[in-house]
């Protein structure tokens, strides 16, 4: 039989296979990970009918929407960053019928969406064609502003000031901040008179120490320009008067120098070079004020020299002063204790050793004579070579047993240990230090990580006599706590479930609301890990707010519901210079002024709970939150106490959808991905960590940029501000991390936070515990600067549970409380019946 198909056949089938891919292409792609800022909004087209040989209903076209709706669209694209599409919305907005408030809506929201997706250009061009007739004074105020803002963005600095003016004319609340713009403007058109004479303007009317410091600073710049030095020193000696910062008042001698010698006086300048340098040597002011003395050719002595170019990063100029120091003195013994630092920090570990080896020999007079013993251990535990450390640090205990140095190398010495997994040797140490010096603040800790050290590797006596000592020595100390904690995971292993349970009850009893009580309670309730399904729908933000207000009532004494409505502080000068800020996205202005007068209003729930509800309602989430938090302290009531729509006010889910689809698209529970972003930034979406980790989810250009890569995707840097964005890119990579690590979400968070390589450790030993996660934020740990940049698995865990279950609290933490991981204690799950 012939199989072959007929030739007309095979072309119609490959036609429809051509045809079949093209619409598997079209409409088949996998979703992008999120919608890119440069997206706008198209109107939906019209459906039309196709023929066909029996009637058929006609379709509905999709209404256009109308201006109202393009409005919502456009504050919706702004709250999540997608300022492309909020300025095609806003236009789009302005070509139909709009109130006159609608209209300025439209106009300034344009001109602030053009001009936060950087295009400067576009927004002066939008914001001058205004008609600013037609709107209310406060717009029209606005738009004056913010086309200040964009022309000098643009590269007019003159226009800007003129347009800067126009909105000091029009009585704006933001008097000093618009003065200190406008001389900013001046100065970069080259008027400097004019510059200054708005600064004085803006001094007299400072509203706080740190606005007036800022004013000086620029009043200073700008005087300096008109050869005006003595002026300009005044201004740097009035900031002196008050400032309290170390490194600022360093930075402020610098800049006084610094006028003193355009000035010509080099003698007073170079005596307050030096004066700085002895006084500051750890501050960037003097390392740029020794950078000026030796171009000058002042001496600078090269111990004091090396000591700033070491505090400054600078190591390799550092050591060559070092080693000019000791070669010509030979009073040197610190000096070899800086150098090997240096020397370690540059990567020469024999050189690190033999100045650490001199200094341990010959300089006992030197003033880290000690702490070198430490150093050398360190630098032995580096290369691998713990023994010899652990040897190193035995004899210098065996030889001086009370040298004051002594309890802080045990307590160093244990965590270092232990941390590169000689636990048996770090063991000993704390147990020296808990039993030699009962007294030292360390002591308490000594005895629960001895607790741990021996759960990990199933000495059930030996942990439970360390915490049972932790509890009956020192019961004051938080660790009190923690060691019931852990008594009740003791017995629970030796199957005493009665013991367990009254163990846990105390603490949940004396720890209410804390991450321990709330971890306690989970167990009582058998909830031991991270189980159900994830929950994709949230409580209207509003739920319960009438009961909510009645309880508040009733808890204030209050018995007028009128109060609540009006608001005392919304006529407050800071609330409403605070909310022209915010209107104009002046984001760092309006955080400082609010959160100013949140700390007037501390003292106050009713008008913390009011400020709470204002700050919501206009979009500034970590304000509110902050409010909240604090109305819940003034109260002296703990979230799952109070009525659940306070809570949420306190623990907010703001961006649902991006979250839910992000949560969804890559399986992960939307509470935990809240929790990582409230204790990661607040929800200040414009946050920047030390780190420079920037967002909500706290992420550092360089991993965006491996995201973007990874994504296939554009990418730049100023984006990780938009919600958007920074979502997409933190729950990619925390997913990734999860699916790194074989799906052990609590390593993954620890990789998120700390690095996937330190992260690794905890995955491949299983069953040891000399790495752990603690609950804490990321920071730098003296007991590691060896070993690792950063201590790991710092990181916020979440803690999720329902609250009466009608609320979801994505997180509760405490600080400092430390878990093994292998019996992975800081799992969560959601109690029952709580």
């Amino acid at each position: 039989m012939n199989l072959r198909m007929p030739r007309a056949y095979l072309w119609r089938w490959v036609i429809m296979g051509i045809a079949l891919l093209g619409l598997v292409a079209l409409f088949g792609r996998m979703p992008r990970p999120f919608p890119w800022p440069f997206q706008t909004p198209t109107a939906t087209p019209t459906a039309t009918a196709i023929p066909s040989p029996t009637p058929s209903p006609t379709p509905t076209p999709t209404p256009t929407p109308s201006p109202s709706e393009w409005l919502a669209r456009a504050r919706s694209a702004m709250r999540v960053g997608a300022f492309e599409e909020a300025a095609a919305a806003y236009a789009a907005a302005l070509q139909g019928p709009l109130s006159v408030e609608q209209v300025g809506e439209a106009w300034l929201g344009r001109g602030r969406a053009l001009l936060a997706a950087e295009q400067p250009a576009e927004a002066a061009q939008v914001l001058g064609q205004a008609p600013l007739e037609t709107m209310s004074p406060e717009q029209a105020r606005a738009i004056w502003a913010l086309l200040g803002d964009a022309r000098r963005q643009a590269g007019d600095p003159a226009g800007a000031a003129e347009a800067y003016a126009q909105a000091l004319a029009a009585s704006s609340p933001l008097t000093v901040e618009l003065r200190m713009r406008r001389a900013l403007a001046l100065r970069e058109a080259g008027r400097w008179e004019a510059a200054a004479a708005e600064l004085r303007a803006a001094l007299s009317l400072a509203r706080d120490r740190s606005q007036e410091a800022a004013i000086r600073e620029q009043l200073a710049e700008t005087l300096e320009a008109l050869q005006a030095y003595p002026a300009a020193l005044e201004q740097y000696q009035a900031i002196l008067t008050f400032a309290q910062n170390p490194a600022y008042r360093a930075y402020i001698e610098w800049r006084a120098a610094q006028t003193l010698l355009s000035a010509g006086q080099t003698t007073e300048a170079y005596t307050r070079l030096q004066r700085l340098i002895r006084e500051a040597p750890d501050t960037i002011g003097a390392y740029n004020a020794l950078v000026r003395l030796v171009e000058a050719g002042v001496p600078v002595p090269d111990d004091l020299r090396g000591r700033i170019d070491y505090f400054a990063g600078q190591c390799l100029p550092a050591v060559q002063a070092f080693e000019r120091w000791i070669a010509a003195y030979p009073a040197h013994g610190d000096a070899h204790y800086y150098a090997a630092l240096c020397y370690r920090n540059l990567g020469n570990m024999n050189a690190a050793h033999t100045h650490l080896d001199a200094l341990l020999r010959d300089h006992p007079e030197a003033s880290h004579w000690a702490e070198g013993w430490l150093e050398k251990g360190r630098l032995w535990v580096q290369s691998g070579a713990a023994d010899a450390a652990v040897a190193l640090w035995r004899r210098f205990l065996a030889r001086f047993p009370d040298h004051p140095f002594a309890p802080r190398l045990l307590w160093e010495a244990g965590r270092l240990l232990e941390r590169n997994g000689a636990e048996a040797s770090a063991a000993d140490f704390y147990r020296q230090l808990a039993e030699r010096f009962p007294a030292d603040p360390h002591a308490p800790e000594a005895w629960h990580r001895l607790g741990v050290l021996a759960y990990a590797r199933g000495d059930l006596p030996a942990a439970a006599s360390a915490w049972e000592t932790l509890r009956s020595r020192y019961p004051a100390s938080p660790g009190a706590l923690t060691a019931r904690f852990w008594l009740g995971k003791v017995a629970l292993a030796r199957g005493d479930r009665a013991r367990a349970e009254a163990e846990w009850r105390e603490v949940a009893a004396q720890a209410t609301g804390r991450f321990l009580g709330e971890r306690a309670r989970m167990l009582l309730n058998g909830q031991d890990a991270l189980e159900g399904e994830p929950s994709l729908t949230f409580p209207d933000p509003d739920a319960g707010r009438e009961e909510a207000e009645i309880w508040l009532m009733a808890r204030l004494g209050i018995t007028n519901t009128a109060v609540l409505q009006n608001p005392r502080f919304l006529s407050d000068p800071d609330w409403l210079a605070g909310e022209e800020a915010w209107r104009m996205g002046w984001v760092e202005e309006a955080r400082r002024l609010w959160t100013g007068m949140r700390q007037r209003l501390d003292g106050d729930p009713l008008a913390l709970y009011q400020l709470a509800l204002a700050l919501r309602e206009r979009g500034a989430d970590a304000l509110s939150l902050q409010a909240a938090a604090r109305l819940l302290a003034r109260l002296d009531v703990q979230p799952q106490e109070a009525p659940p729509f306070l809570a949420r006010l306190a623990y907010p889910t703001p961006y649902p959808e991006q979250v839910l689809a992000e949560a969804q698209r890559y399986h992960l529970d939307p509470l935990l991905l809240y929790a990582l972003m409230r204790q990661e930034s607040l929800f200040d979406p414009y946050a920047v960590s030390s780190a420079q980790a920037r967002g909500l989810m706290q992420i550092i250009p360089p991993t965006a940029r491996a995201i973007a890569e990874a994504l296939d995707q554009p990418y730049r840097e100023t984006w990780l501000y938009r919600p958007r964005v920074n979502i997409a890119f933190g729950v990619y990579y925390l997913a990734r991390q999860r699916d790194r690590f074989g799906g052990n979400l609590w390593v993954a968070l620890a990789a998120y936070n700390g690095g996937p390589k330190r992260s690794a450790m905890v995955g491949s030993r299983p069953g040891r515990c000399g790495s752990f996660l603690r609950t804490d934020h990321t920071r730098r740990d003296p007991a590691l600067s060896g070993a690792y940049p950063r201590a790991p698995f710092c990181i916020s865990i979440a803690l999720r549970f329902s609250l009466n279950t009608k609320f979801c609290q994505p997180l509760l933490y405490e600080r400092d409380l430390i878990f093994p991981c292998p019996h992975l204690a800081i799992q969560a799950g959601r109690p029952q019946g709580s």
